[in-house]
């Protein structure tokens, strides 16, 4: 007992000891001696501290050896290692750790195990390791200093606590240093203390949960960045997450509503108007961490947490795949790629779902349905998240691995079922290109081509109707592709029948013949051999028949003798030498099936009997068509083949048609193995050469040569002797090699020389590369032919003959380095005649046999000859032929489609399916069912059983199943249901939590009918509040539901709860929402759901008046719950109202202004400079903004004006304060709200404005620095520049220049232009100062106002460098439409300054912008870009004032419309765009019709290129007919017909689809367009006189004129309209007014100044009309109008007298009427009916009174009278208007005017230049015989007299003597009128000016000279009495003198004389008074006989 007590004490002993031996082995090398020491020293030391019991060691060494344990790879059971380390120190023993081992050396390790163990996917370790760090401080009692956070500030120097503490280690041991980055913004310190009372990690599950619902709620407050700083939120809520207790779904919510947030705050951070300089040095910013690094660490412990959860259903399922997937979405909105190790994770889950998806097994469906529902639900979520993952990383990460992308793509490719139920998923994935990956991609293609294969095939299959055989013939190559997989005969069958069916058409249709031989040829090698077997026995029965009926000489096909059938190759099927070549193969082919062997022997003969039995051209024809599978193939067959061997020795036997036919068949039989065969062979080829060959040539065979075995090479020739050399080297001979060819090209080169050239030639060629270089000459091989013919021809020669062998040799040489020369070489048939030659000289020369042997099977087997360097490989077997060379043999399998199919197959199977032949098989099975039925809603096991295919390619129980569990909606329709009829409160909820989870895979995509039952479900659980605690769990989970469907957009959802809260009052939501005692979770959801329902951009229905309602109830709800300080409530119910203000609420003056108070007083309630309570400060502040925009400018209606100021003064005071709120959208609003009160104010701004002189500098410097300052949000900076420049027209203006100048305004633009970026987001990553578009438009905007204020300050703009730099903006490239708006807005404030530089800085704009050919053509651009944008109305008139500038200098102006000629369209399309009606009276047609205008002005003379009318009126534009009745014309009723249709003009450019244009002119739609117009401002009945003319009569009427002016299609446009009855009907309508009447009476009756407005739309038509008239292709021809036309202005005339200015217009009208209108000058002379004066009587009153009146006496005559004087002169064409002009006695008018003397009692002084406009006229009347006689001729010499020569007046004076003297009845009157003669006298001996000093050839100097001759001439030389008058006299003499001064010059100046003007017509007439003269001297010597 002793013994036994004592063995049992030393086993205890043992047993609580732990050796170092036993320690030591921790670190063993070997794993196994490792895990096994850890098991044990674990076991027995655990064991030891949980019984209390002691235990012998060295704590020391144990933790040294523990870790050193993590030194050891690979590293095992880490967290087991820790655990023991943790309780070693937590025990007793760990005093003397503390002795040993320092805290500092002790947390070293620990950070270096951290290290080693952070790449560990489990978390366990992480967790003990923290631990181990917060156990330190406690074992070694010592207090550490906190480790400085990467994210704690220098200015906070707070203690932390131990929690702090605890996470701030927790973050470091996680995190790198490279985790971290720079704050995007900086929580105040007040912000900081707030935001660490949110969440403490040791509070209880009730009281975490409320403050996470508190977190919920105050999360808008603060920035999200702010959660990635100290105190680490999102890390707590994240610890939170993982613990996974009761608060898992809060904390879930918590988190998605922060990755939604953050979503918001990447997008705001990206935008360019939150952009803003950080001017803090980056050492003073503190660290956040990456929002990379957090998205990582949250979806690591998202994985962990799905993980278990993955195949089962929980509630919390769909939360967290919710959250992976807006963890995704946060990615994708910050561009950055997805961390690798989740997509690893992704992947894992993605592979575990789909493995038990496709692993099940059953027989049930239904059962199978049920099982795999949620695993399967689980699946396509994660493959959408993972397919979501790659396409972002290929978007983002260039540097993506394409092995691994490619592997985790093939888990979705994979997924058939996944992408057939999600086909828009399926064709995403597809459409990934993975970092350029090409394999996946050509695999995509293969497996499209697979589906299409499989569905033809199985679509045949499946026909009920014999499908047409030609498509399935030409569909062909895509059906082989899985014949063979499918294994249906049937299929098969149908293709063969399909062929046999189209023997007919194979003649006339090529390409089906072609692809009928392939399909052959592809069933010929189907690999199954079953199949295969098959098809050949398929073959047998049309083949016999067509054999059998050629035998019989019977009809095989109707329609086609069997003759015509041979000569297309088709016995019983289309054959050709492949397929041929094919029957060859599978007749030698012993694994065939039985029977296919036979009867590929029997066809083949069956083909050689039929050629045997053809006569003729026939037999030519066939024996052709086999020779090419006969010689080799045949022949080699037909050795082990008596049958064939004789058939086909007999076809090859030389007759007397065509001996040398079968030469070449003979010529194989050498190779026979049969000697005797050979020598029958070898007199066969003697027999053929004895024949006469093509040229009549014989070769004589002697007989003894006759009878020899020439084809035996025994042994064979070793193929590597013939290329002996080695190349590895490369070739340098080429000169060696050129020299001797040249050498053998020599003429009657020596034989001896020609051999030793062919020897040097073969040593060279031994070289492989050598015989590369001279097969390069395509003469080489013809070289060596001639030369080898040549030696025949002198064979008996021994020096010829010597020259064979070596020729031989090169030539074999050649000939397999490149056997093309063999193939259809126009010498082969002759070389097989000269080689057979030869090889009868062998029996002499034996030496030759060999190579000679060796050319001719070269000769014949060329075809199935590959050489290299080091072999010679066949592709047939000729083992059965004495083959004369060493070859090698390789039979390559057919390349055919289905090959190729099963090799598709494979690659697919390996590449996308990883070798898994089960999953591969499964989707093929999945592909063949879609195929087989067209909807895969309705694929069943029957439909797919029935077909003939392979059992392994039809559905199974479980293909089908899992196909139902994938289809989504299906799934959803059960839960629906299962919901609907369930009553137990439990099951709801896991239900409504499954719908959720559809919902997160669904998303927007919800079908119809689920969104309808989905808002049954929810309406049924939603109507009634919850009563007890059970129905608010289902009524908390049903609000969750309708909160996703709202989110997500379901329509039914959002359509049925807008109708339920306005038509049910007692609806849960809107009781809830005024319940004080509400939950603030349940709060919280019902806000939410509120807030989405009225955000949702959806048409509102018509009556919304619920919106009022509840906004008036909700408010004072707010008010409420401020007062009981429930402000969460307050908060919760400010989002509601937030979105609620945007509505229309329909509240009164009254009422809005009550609840702008309202409102502005709760924000000053929580009024707080932090960021904490900023989203109140948001809500409130846009209820303000939003209720401002609906108030009238009236800020109180019922309060009194000093109430009114002060209520201002203090809403004010307080906006100005919040402008200055740390939130930058707080800012912004208070801006935005400043801005609208300031306008409402007006006039009292300065009084308002007054109590705002705290700020320093006041409001106008704070708007202007905050405008200035870069560190401010762009958007502030906008908003603020406005309220600056709606202040500046207050302010005086002196004042303003100065504080600009303070503040350097132009400098500090000019910094800011280099910093514009158009777009609205920024560049990824991009860094520095941007500014925005609306930024840059402020600084314009308060440029353009100063200059309205004072012009003089243009000036100073214009010379800096800030106005040069604009233009460059105009010069930018056109952003994207997105972010159009706002660049054309400031590219057309830009356009308005420029403009507003136009009147007194018009030299600057000439300088700069009208030379800046860049700047023109981006300008047309920017033109083009607005009128084809958005409400064009609001850039174009601004762009159109820079055009008017532009179009004043001459430069620019050819330049724009040099370009326009080639892009008409642009600027026909604004022209139609403006003048169209909808913009009556705006500044969008006041600047088309001044561009109109302008253009119409600049025509006048413009050259073709720059007439721009011209380019309108060959235009043409697209125009759709709209219904008239759409149009608001005031005149409706005096529309004339065609004018009654509104026309809508589409740009040229662009029409919308749908539209029906037609094409008219542009001209004519454009004065359609504008009479339109002109109806407007002047309707017909309606239009008042009496009413001044405003801007839009003006210019209408100017602009109408002006385009009828210059183009005279316009005119015809205009006369088609009636225009001009139109405006002749206007005033004669109000002529016609007897309420005027008079004008004399109606201005005596109601006084002068009401005749402004008459005078003003007088004036207007007129002009017009004028306008139009000036031109001469305006001509009136129709008398009808004439006399309407005249009788106007008749009845005008009393009206001239009260204005100048339109008896001018009056006066000008009627000259321009007459001046190209017979028709009118007849009328203008006629008295018409009811007038007591014609028109021409009242014209020349105004003359004489004009003529009369007093002026200075040079002063030029009056418009009136010049205009006047042209009306007589064009009325001097009508006979009827001289004759009117005659009883006036006009020319009485020169009694005055032109008296005989200067000092004549009775004249009156009149200007020369009036009196040169009388004389004008006079000239003209005196052209006829009224006006040309004799009268006041004294005082036309008196004229002529006192004139200068060559004046106006006296060449006028001239003429009319001139025209005088020309009417016969004058002719006395004047030669005896001595004053006359005396006169014409002067002007005739005037001297010429050349003789008095020469002068321009082309002044007119000969002028008056000219004229008197013409007096003289006509007065004198007609008449031999006047002659004799002439003949003597001073008159005569200075007429000679004349022309002899003219002969003189002429004959000195010759050149000068040709251009000299009168000078040929002066010397032709005075050759006429000379040779008259010279008549009359003759007549007068010798007189006629009486």
């Amino acid at each position: 007992m002793r013994c036994t007590r004592m063995t049992m004490s030393s086993r205890q002993t043992v047993s609580l000891e732990l050796r170092e031996s036993q320690l030591a082995k921790l670190t063993h090398y070997s794993e196994e001696i490792r895990m096994r020491a850890l098991e044990q020293v674990e076991t027995r030391f655990i064991r030891c501290l949980s019984l209390d019991e002691k235990i012998n060691l060295k704590p020391v060494f144990m933790l040294k050896q523990l870790i050193r344990w993590f030194g050891c790879k690979p590293l095992l059971a880490a967290d087991r290692v820790l655990a023991v380390l943790l309780e070693l120190l937590r025990s007793e023993y760990a005093d003397e750790v503390v002795k040993k081992i320092s805290h500092e050396r002790l947390s070293a390790e620990l950070d270096k195990i951290r290290k080693i163990v952070r790449s560990q996917e489990s978390q366990r370790p992480m967790e003990l390791l923290d631990d181990l760090q917060l156990l330190l401080p406690d074992i070694y009692e010592i207090q550490v200093p906190p480790i400085p956070s990467p994210s704690s500030s220098s200015g906070q120097a707070d203690s932390p606590s131990e929690m702090e503490c605890r996470l701030q280690e927790q973050l470091e041991a996680r995190f790198n240093p490279g985790d971290f980055e720079q704050a995007w913004t900086q929580p105040c310190r007040e912000d900081v203390l707030t935001m660490k009372t949110m969440i403490d990690m040791g509070d209880s599950e009730d009281e975490m949960n409320e403050k996470l619902i508190s977190l919920i709620i105050k999360m808008g407050d603060y920035p999200s960045e702010y959660f990635l700083q100290a105190p680490h939120i999102f890390l707590q809520l994240v610890k939170i997450q993982q613990r996974a207790d009761a608060n898992l779904t809060k904390v879930n919510h918590v988190l998605i509503n922060f990755l939604l947030q953050l979503q918001n705050s990447i997008k705001t951070r990206t935008a360019t108007l939150a952009c803003y300089s950080i001017l803090d040095p980056p050492a003073t910013r503190p660290k956040q961490l990456r929002v990379e690094s957090a998205l990582c660490f949250l979806l690591s412990s998202c994985t962990t947490l799905l993980q278990p959860l993955l195949l089962k259903f929980t509630s919390q399922n769909w939360l967290i795949l919710e959250l992976i997937k807006e963890a995704v979405r946060t990615y994708a909105a910050m561009r950055a790629p997805i961390s690798y190790l989740f997509i690893d994770r992704l992947s894992g889950l993605v592979k575990e779902a789909q493995t038990f998806c496709y692993s099940a097994k059953g027989n049930d469906v239904a059962k199978l349905v049920d099982k795999l529902a949620v695993p399967r639900l689980h699946s396509l979520i994660c493959n959408g998240l993972l397919h979501d993952s790659i396409e972002l990383n290929e978007a983002n990460d260039k540097s993506i691995n394409a092995n691994e992308a490619k592997l985790h793509r093939q888990l979705l490719t994979m997924d058939f079922a996944y992408l057939l139920c999600m086909p828009q998923r399926g064709l995403l994935v597809k459409n990934i290109n993975l970092g350029g990956i090409s394999p996946p991609k050509t695999m995509d293609t293969s497996m499209d081509r697979l589906r299409i294969a499989y569905t033809l095939g199985v679509g045949y299959l499946k026909s009920t109707e014999k499908p047409s055989a030609e498509d399935m013939i030409l569909d062909q190559s895509t059906i082989c592709l899985v014949v063979d997989q499918l294994g249906s005969k049937t299929l098969v069958k149908q293709l063969f029948e399909a062929v046999v069916e189209c023997n007919l058409m194979y003649d006339k249709n090529s390409k089906l013949r072609l692809e009928a031989e392939i399909l052959i040829y592809n069933l010929m090698n189907l690999r199954d051999r079953e199949l295969r077997g098959y098809f050949y026995n398929l073959m047998r029965h049309p083949c016999s028949l067509f054999f059998h009926a050629v035998a019989q000489k019977s009809v095989y096909l109707r329609g086609c003798s069997n003759q015509k059938l041979i000569r297309q190759r088709i016995f019983g099927i289309p054959l050709n030498t492949t397929l041929l070549r094919q029957f060859v193969l599978q007749s030698w082919l012993d694994d065939e099936p039985e029977g296919v062997q036979a009867w590929c022997l029997q066809y083949l003969e069956l083909l050689i009997n039929l050629c045997s039995s053809m006569n003729g051209n026939d037999f030519f024809g066939m024996y052709d068509f086999l020779e090419p599978v006969m010689v080799p193939q045949m022949i080699s067959r037909s050795v082990t083949c008596s049958t064939l061997h004789n058939k086909l020795w007999k076809l090859t036997c030389p007759d007397e048609e065509d001996i040398l036919l079968r030469l070449r068949a003979n010529i194989c039989y050498l190779f026979h193995p049969d000697a005797q065969i050979r020598i029958e062979a070898a007199n066969r080829i003697a027999y053929m050469l004895q024949c006469p060959d093509d040229s009549g040539r014989k070769t004589k065979v002697h007989q003894r040569k006759l009878g020899f075995d020439l084809g035996v090479v025994s042994p064979p020739w070793p193929y590597q002797s013939i290329f002996s050399a080695s190349s590895d080297q490369p070739f340098q001979e080429e000169r060696s090699l050129d020299a001797l060819m040249r050498l053998l090209e020599t003429q009657d080169l020596r034989p001896a020389i020609r051999k030793s050239t062919y020897t040097q030639l073969n040593v060279l060629l031994q070289n492989w590369n050598s015989c590369s270089y001279f097969a390069k000459s395509k003469d080489s091989l013809m070289m060596v032919m001639q030369d080898v013919y040549s030696a025949m021809e002198h064979i008996k020669c021994p020096e010829h003959a010597d020259c064979v062998l070596p020729a031989l040799s090169l030539m074999m040489k050649i000939q397999i380095h490149q056997k093309e020369v063999l193939q259809g070489s126009p010498a082969s048939k002759a070389m097989y005649i000269v080689m057979t030659q030869l090889l009868f000289e062998t029996t002499h020369r034996p030496e030759l046999r060999e190579p000679l042997l060796i050319c001719l099977f070269q000769f014949i087997c060329h075809e199935h000859m590959t050489a290299s360097e080091s072999k010679l490989v066949l592709d047939v077997d000729l083992s059965s032929l004495m083959v004369p060379i060493m070859y090698d043999l390789e039979l390559t399998e057919p390349t055919s489609i289905i090959a190729e199919g099963l090799l598709l197959d494979r690659a697919i199977q390996e590449i996308h399916f990883g070798q898994d032949a089960d999953r591969t098989a499964q989707h093929l099975r999945l592909m063949v069912a879609v195929c087989t039925i067209e909807d895969p809603e309705n694929i069943a096991l029957e439909a797919v059983q029935k077909l003939d295919i392979r059992k392994s390619l039809k559905l199974t129980v479980p293909d089908l199943a899992l196909f139902q569990a994938s289809r989504i909606g299906p799934q959803l329709d059960r839960q629906l249901t299962a919901a609907s009829n369930c009553s137990n409160h439990e099951e709801l909820n896991q239900i409504v939590a499954r719908i959720q989870t559809h919902l997160v895979l669904l998303r927007t995509a919800v079908p119809g009918e689920a969104g309808i039952s989905l808002w049954k479900l929810m309406h049924k659980y939603l109507r009634a509040a919850p009563a007890n605690a059970a129905d608010r769990e289902v009524y908390m989970s049903v609000s969750e539901l309708c909160l996703s469907c709202m989110c997500f957009g379901v329509p039914p959802v959002w359509n049925g709860l807008n109708q339920a809260l306005e038509m049910d009052t007692h609806h849960s939501f809107l009781l809830l929402l005024h319940d004080r005692t509400i939950g603030l979770d349940m709060l919280e959801v019902i806000c939410q759901i509120v807030v989405v329902l009225l955000s949702t951009q959806t048409k509102q229905p018509a009556d919304s008046s619920w919106h009022s309602k509840l906004f008036m109830q909700l408010s004072a709800v707010a008010r409420t719950h401020f007062e009981l300080r429930q402000l969460l409530h307050v908060r919760c119910l400010l989002r509601v109202l937030h979105f609620l203000s945007e509505r229309d609420l329909r509240l009164s003056e009254v009422q809005l202004m009550y609840y702008i108070r309202h409102f502005l007083q709760l924000s000053s309630d929580l009024r707080s400079p932090t960021q904490t309570g900023s989203q109140w400060q948001r809500d409130c502040l846009h209820i303000v903004c939003q209720l401002q925009a609906r108030c009238i400018p009236n800020p109180a209606t019922n309060a009194k004006p000093e109430d009114k100021d002060h209520i201002a003064r203090k809403i004010i005071v307080y906006l100005v304060g919040m402008c200055g709120h740390l939130d930058g959208q707080v800012r912004a609003l208070a801006w935005v709200s400043l801005a609208s009160w300031i306008a409402t104010i007006g006039s009292s701004a300065e009084k308002v404005l007054a109590p705002v002189a705290f700020l320093p500098g006041g409001l106008l410097i704070c708007s202007l620095s905050t405008m200035m300052y870069a560190g401010e949000t762009v958007l502030v900076r906008e908003l603020a520049g406005r309220v600056f420049e709606m202040l500046m027209p207050q302010m005086d203006t002196e004042k303003i220049i100065e504080l600009l100048q303070h503040h350097d305004f132009l400098d500090d633009a000019y910094r800011t232009l280099p910093t514009l970026h158009v777009m609205s987001a920024l560049p990824k990553d991009d860094e520095g100062t941007k500014s925005s578009c609306g930024l840059i438009g402020c600084y314009v905007a308060i440029c353009s106002c100063l200059v309205s204020l004072k012009p003089t300050w243009c000036l100073t703009l214009c010379e800096h460098r800030f106005m040069n730099w604009l233009s460059d903006v105009m010069k930018r490239k056109v952003p994207p439409k997105p972010h159009l708006d706002d660049f054309l807005e400031l590219c057309a404030a830009i356009s308005d300054l420029y403009a507003m530089c136009y009147s007194a800085n018009f030299e600057f704009l000439q300088r700069s912008i009208c030379r800046d050919f860049v700047l023109l053509q981006s300008f047309l651009a920017l033109l083009d870009t607005t009128i084809n944008f958005r409400a064009p109305e609001r850039f174009v008139p601004r762009f159109l004032k820079l055009f008017l500038v532009f179009c004043r200098d001459t430069i620019a102006y050819e330049f724009l419309f040099e370009q326009l000629n080639t892009r008409a369209a642009l600027f026909i399309d604004i022209l139609l765009y403006g003048t169209h009606h909808k913009h009556i009276g705006t500044a969008m047609q006041s600047y088309t019709l001044s561009a109109l205008d302008i253009v119409c002005v600049k025509a006048q003379n413009a050259p073709e290129n720059l007439n721009f009318v011209r380019k309108m009126e060959k235009y043409s534009v697209a125009v759709a007919t709209a219904n008239a009745q759409d149009e608001k014309v005031n005149n409706k009723e005096n529309n004339a017909s065609a004018l009654n249709n509104q026309q809508t003009v589409k740009s040229s450019r662009k029409l919308e689809q749908g539209d029906d244009p037609v094409e008219f002119n542009a001209m004519g739609t454009l004065v359609e367009m504008l009479i339109r117009l002109f109806e407007h401002y002047f309707p017909a009945k309606t239009f008042n006189f009496l009413q001044h003319a405003g801007t839009g009569h003006i210019q209408i009427g100017e602009t109408i004129g002006a385009l009828l002016k210059v183009s005279q299609y316009a005119m015809v446009e205009a006369q088609r309209l009636m225009l001009l009855d139109r405006i002749l009907g206007l005033l004669d309508g109000f002529l016609s007014d007897v309420d005027i009447g008079n004008p004399s009476t109606y201005v005596k009756r109601v006084g002068a100044h009401k005749l402004r407005g008459i005078l003003s739309n007088m004036v207007l038509l007129l002009n017009m009309l004028m306008l139009w008239h000036s031109s001469p292709h305006s001509v009136i021809h129709e008398t009808s109008v004439t006399a309407k036309f005249v009788r106007v202005l008749v009845r005008i005339w009393p009206w001239l007298s009260h204005s100048a200015n339109i008896k001018c217009q009056c006066v000008q009208l009627a000259m321009f009427l007459t001046e190209h209108s017979l028709e009118m000058c007849k009328h203008s002379s006629v008295v018409l009916s009811g007038q007591s004066s014609s028109l021409l009587q009242l014209i020349v009153r105004v003359a004489v009174n004009e003529t009369h009146r007093k002026e200075t006496p040079d002063a030029a005559p009056h418009k009136t009278l010049v205009f006047a004087l042209r009306v007589m002169m064009n009325c001097c064409a009508c006979g009827e208007a001289r004759l009117s002009l005659s009883k006036l006695r006009v020319l009485d008018t020169f009694d005055t005017i032109l008296p005989a003397t200067a000092g004549a009692a009775h004249g009156t002084k009149v200007s020369s230049a009036t009196l040169n406009a009388w004389l004008g006229f006079w000239e003209v009347y005196s052209r006829y015989d009224l006006g040309s006689k004799v009268c006041h001729l004294l005082g036309l010499f008196t004229a002529i007299e006192r004139r200068p020569p060559l004046s106006q007046g006296r060449m006028l004076c001239l003429r009319i003597l001139r025209n005088m003297s020309f009417l016969p009845g004058n002719r006395l009157q004047l030669v005896n009128n001595i004053d006359f003669i005396s006169m014409l006298d002067d002007i005739v001996s005037q001297s010429v000016r050349y003789i008095d000093g020469g002068g321009d050839p082309r002044e007119d100097t000969l002028g008056e000279h000219s004229l008197g001759v013409q007096m003289a001439w006509k007065l004198f030389c007609f008449v031999a009495k006047y002659q004799a008058m002439l003949r003597g006299t001073k008159l005569m003499k200075h007429l000679s003198w004349l022309q002899n001064t003219l002969k003189q010059i002429k004959k000195i100046r010759p050149a000068y004389y040709q251009q000299w003007p009168h000078a040929k017509e002066l010397e032709e007439m005075l050759e006429k008074i000379m040779e008259s003269m010279e008549k009359y001297s003759v007549c007068v010597q010798h007189p006629v006989p009486g």
